[in-house]
């Protein structure tokens, strides 16, 4: 496998407080790699300096090489995108133009072109349906799947996911994590904050722990579930499983 991220000695800070604190990870083509951790671990900082909404103070990024610090922002964030906990789509746009508007700002798309992707994209996350649908309209695991459309249709090498199921009711994560299943089959790049632990089991190629800003462990799946090696990484998946 061709490696697609690597993030090396990585360091943020709020003010004060040093939310990243030295992070190596490398990532290859292909792959999806799930975050897991303790709320305030720095797992959604991490993503969020991986695509530039955040300024490291730290470290470098290289995506195939390149230090992000050197891509334009907007040629970025169409090749690393991003789904948001809160979708965070457009309120007065359908869904279809929520995903046609970034097309046609960003890559330059015409408005046909784009409108066809728009469609390909929410029929294969089952929300074509909803196309003249404003947000408003929908439920949030709707909206997730609209988002998630609209990404797609930047043309991404790496999707980044923002623990995408937490603010759905649980009847509706399923439906948003069957989408991201899709993707994987697909052979999409993905970095998935999650606090789904069966979908990191099941799904993920690897899982990565982080607490306190650093990565903890770093290994296969089944075997960090079944026999993680820190003894940080055992204590917060006795309790995690157990709840």
């Amino acid at each position: 496998m061709s490696e697609i991220l690597n993030i090396q000695g990585l360091y943020k800070n709020f003010g004060d407080n040093q939310v990243i604190t030295g992070i190596d990870l490398s990532i290859d083509k292909g792959q999806v790699v799930c975050v897991i951790g303790p709320s305030g671990s720095g797992k959604s900082t991490l993503l969020r300096c991986v695509n530039l909404l955040e300024m490291p103070d730290g470290g470098s990024i290289l995506f195939h090489g390149q230090d992000i610090l050197g891509i334009p922002p907007s040629s970025l964030h169409a090749k690393i995108g991003m789904v948001f906990q809160q979708f965070n789509l457009f309120n007065n746009l359908t869904a279809l133009n929520n995903c046609v508007a970034g097309q046609m700002k960003v890559l330059k798309r015409s408005k046909a072109d784009s409108v066809e992707r728009a469609m390909f994209f929410l029929e294969r996350v089952g929300m074509l349906p909803y196309r003249d649908a404003l947000p408003a309209q929908l439920s949030g695991g709707q909206k997730q799947r609209v988002a998630i459309a609209r990404a797609l249709c930047m043309d991404p090498e790496v999707l980044l996911f923002d623990e995408p199921t937490s603010a759905l009711d649980p009847e509706m994560v399923d439906e948003v994590l069957s989408v991201i299943r899709t993707l994987k089959d697909g052979g999409l790049t993905m970095v998935i904050v999650t606090h789904e632990m069966a979908f990191a089991r099941d799904a993920a190629d690897r899982v990565v722990f982080m607490d306190a800003g650093r990565v903890v462990e770093d290994g296969d799946p089944k075997a960090l579930f079944t026999a993680p090696k820190n003894p940080r990484t055992q204590a917060f998946l006795a309790r995690t499983l157990r709840g």
